[in-house]
């Protein structure tokens, strides 16, 4: 097969030897330019047809390999969390002075042949290897299919990245509920400002069992703009039936990973059903969010009766340096924000601070696994986009918790915590 510069150069003589053998009369100077140009752009097409693509590396901050056509893409991916408590509760029972990773991941992700996608990413904190993300995604003009393990669909909070959250800690009822990445099939569509994401799930990477029970979930997003600003609502919903495995339980510590836990149910049911509500809001370098959620646990009460849990949370940020916590919409998450002056470039970096209340209920029908109301402070300091110092204190009062020892007699306590951590991305 000719090269293209041997084609184009045939060309460029067969035409110059046809204008020369024909009649000087028969051609004019602009029959010869227009011929020329013909020439030109088809020499053009046949070179971009010849031409092979071409291997863009990259770095954002990890490496990345890609093709410049689009059809393939590799990228390294990971974070580290590296975190400090102290903590202590009213009645004695705990006293927290020690450190972790938190979160220690690594992993890849990228494109096969364009509209497949894949993500493979495990975490090595706690010295476990635990697999998170591990799918494929095939993306077409209706939507995109998604095959492997992944979060069901389910809360702002536990769609937003972990790098992208206010808090070290997502809200309770996300892990008192049990929202997490589990094997499945999920479709998702959606425009610039909205989303739906459905899918059907059984077990996880990391379990056993030979009947792991099914699980339905689906999230609907909408969105907007205006003048410095975005806002978001949405909805969602999960079904399980976790017949063939251990009972379902509800627990959650009081907003710190190393403390010990003081509202928790034993396992109580087989079935559950959670709705969920959230709302978001982005003005200038000011941001706003809440979410409610309540959860039906099938017989988990008393006399055979339905039991019903609540969470929810509200919290309010402010970045003093002046950026912005932005909105997702096509995504319908929080998004990383754009450090003004990072620490690389002689700056201060970005300066946020925040404030939390959140509220988990374990009590009603028979079950008393407690309420825990709980007061977050925070401060974010960004040093460039990838990296944060993070610190919250939080207060939490329990109450009716008569199902958890470490609680005493009256079911009552209380738990102050510091958490630092230091966190970097790629």
């Amino acid at each position: 097969m000719l090269k293209g510069k041997h084609l184009a150069g045939l060309m460029a003589a067969t035409a110059l030897a046809t204008a020369v053998a024909a009649p000087a009369n028969a051609q004019s100077v602009e029959e010869l330019k227009a011929q020329l140009s013909a020439l030109s752009k088809r020499i053009e097409e046949l070179e971009k047809k010849q031409k092979k693509s071409d291997v863009v590396k990259k770095a954002e901050p990890a490496f990345g390999l890609a093709t410049d056509d689009g059809l393939f893409e590799f990228n390294i991916r990971g974070r580290l969390y590296a975190d400090a408590a102290w903590a202590s509760d009213d009645d004695g029972n705990m006293d927290v002075d020690a450190t972790e990773f938190r979160t220690a991941r690594l992993g890849i992700e990228g494109k096969a042949w364009k509209n497949t996608k894949y993500k493979f990413e495990a975490d090595f904190a706690g010295n476990e290897v635990e697999i998170k993300d591990a799918y494929m995604q095939y993306a077409s003009e209706m939507g995109k299919w998604t095959f492997g393990q992944f979060k069901t669909p389910n809360s702002l909070e536990e769609q937003t990245s972990s790098r992208h959250t206010t808090f070290m800690e997502r809200a309770s009822f996300t892990d008192a509920f049990g929202l997490a990445r589990m094997m499945g099939i999920g479709y998702g569509h959606g425009g610039d400002n909205w989303t739906f994401n459905a899918g059907v799930f059984r077990g996880d990477a990391g379990g056993s069992a030979d009947d792991a029970g099914q699980v339905f979930a689906a999230r609907l997003t909408y969105g907007g703009k205006f003048d410095n600003g975005s806002w978001l609502l949405g909805a969602s919903a999960r079904v399980r039936d976790n017949d063939g495995e251990d009972g379902l339980r509800y627990r959650q510590r009081p907003h710190n990973h190393l403390t010990d836990r003081f509202v928790a149910t034993s396992r109580i049911a087989e079935k559950d059903s959670m709705f969920g509500l959230e709302a978001a809001l982005q003005y200038g370098s000011f941001h706003v969010a809440s979410e409610w959620a309540s959860l039906n646990a099938k017989e988990g009460g008393a006399g055979g009766r339905d039991a019903n849990f609540y969470g929810g949370y509200v919290e309010a940020g402010w970045f003093i340096t002046g950026e912005k916590k932005p909105l997702k919409l096509d995504k319908g998450t929080w998004d990383r924000p754009k450090v003004k002056a990072p620490l690389h470039e002689g700056g201060m970096g970005a300066w946020q601070i925040a404030a939390k209340f959140d509220r988990i209920d374990l009590t009603g029908d028979g079950v008393y696994g407690g309420e825990q109301d709980t007061v977050i402070v925070g401060v974010n300091w960004y040093l460039n986009r990838h990296t944060r110092f993070m610190a919250n204190y939080s207060h939490s009062s329990i109450d009716k918790a008569f199902d958890v020892a470490a609680n005493g007699a009256d079911g009552e306590n209380g738990v102050d915590a510091l958490g630092l951590r230091f966190q970097v991305d790629w």
